[in-house]
């Protein structure tokens, strides 16, 4: 009889770390890829002309898949050479890096003679990959709580 509390004893250790894996796995943020390009702004709008009209909508698709979270760009004329960014938010890195490459593999299906205007505008380039920390307003939709008047 003493055999069985020590075997139950000896599953829960077993137990234990795969459930608190799942339950971390449960709280991991997402992740943001931020690319930061050097563009030159003369050829700029036909390059963002293609972007949102072939390549957001593959980005749309990805998210509507699951595949990431979010995808955008952003544009400053004043601060560094860096003006232009591009920010993906997915699960984690490899969630990213597999959108990335179906974005690429849907591209070339699609647009096989799609000139690279975004890359002809945009020589230097430079990736990032960041963890989220705490967001302000995320409690409250997750609680379902609403304004009352």
């Amino acid at each position: 009889m003493k055999r069985v509390p020590l075997v139950l004893s000896f599953l829960v250790a077993l137990a234990l770390p795969a459930t608190a894996a799942a339950q971390d796995q449960e709280d991991t943020p997402p992740t943001l890829r931020l690319s930061f390009f050097q563009c030159d702004f003369s050829e700029l709008d036909a390059a963002m002309e293609q972007i949102e009209s072939i390549g957001i909508p593959i980005w749309e698709e990805l998210i509507e898949e699951g595949m990431i979270e979010n995808y955008g760009h952003f544009i400053h004329s004043w601060a560094s050479e860096w003006n232009v960014g591009i920010y993906t938010v997915a699960e984690d890195i490899p969630a990213v890096l597999a959108a990335v490459e179906e974005f690429g593999r849907r591209l070339d299906e699609r647009h096989p003679d799609s000139e690279n205007l975004f890359g002809q505008a945009c020589p230097a380039h430079r990736d990032g990959f960041y963890t989220f920390g705490p967001r302000t307003g995320e409690d409250d939709e997750e609680e379902g709580s609403s304004d009352s008047n």
